[in-house]
């Protein structure tokens, strides 16, 4: 046997064993775990192709399993740099970059749709990361709010909301 015939013969014996490492070398991981686990489109769709689907992608990035707009719910003002806090993310895929050529996937952390990829994603301070994150795009430190589907509507999870002073209540 070639060299390049036994490491085939490998790798059929790990996938019918039912095993094979995780993305993230961590170990063993089923088939059935690994199913479920949506991949980045970064990582199986290309940048360049003949044909591609329109896609009209909304301003978000995914972390942690939420999913956060900017201005879904009407424009917020910028954050000033000194109200951002430590970094909760990083930007791994631009997915307004790709060429899709039917719809687009699941996303998953770390997708964002117009976000440069490494671009850090930052607390605001006064806020729970998990209800709303600033990213600096084209020089300005954007906000975006946590969502939740509330019965197929798409709505801003309520702590994502800036608290109301206490003159407005």
């Amino acid at each position: 046997m070639k060299r390049t015939d036994i490491a085939v013969v490998a790798v059929a014996a790990v996938l019918v064993a039912g095993g094979c490492t995780s993305p993230s070398g961590s170990g063993a991981v089923s088939a059935t775990s690994v199913d479920r686990q949506p991949v980045s489109a970064c990582r199986s769709t290309p940048t360049t192709a003949d044909t591609a689907a329109i896609v009209d992608w909304v301003d978000f990035v995914q972390l942690k399993g939420i999913q956060y707009y900017a201005g879904l719910d009407g424009p917020l003002p910028p954050v000033p740099t000194e109200q951002l806090g430590p970094t909760v993310g990083l930007v791994e895929c631009r997915l307004s970059e790709l060429h899709f050529d039917g719809p687009p996937g699941p996303s998953v952390d770390g997708d964002a749709a117009f976000i440069p990829v490494g671009t850090p994603v930052r607390s605001i301070r006064g806020f729970d990361p998990a209800c709303r994150v600033a990213a600096e795009v084209e020089g300005v430190n954007r906000v975006y709010l946590a969502h939740t589907d509330v019965k197929g509507v798409t709505r801003a999870v309520p702590c994502a909301r800036a608290p109301r002073a206490s003159s407005d209540r």
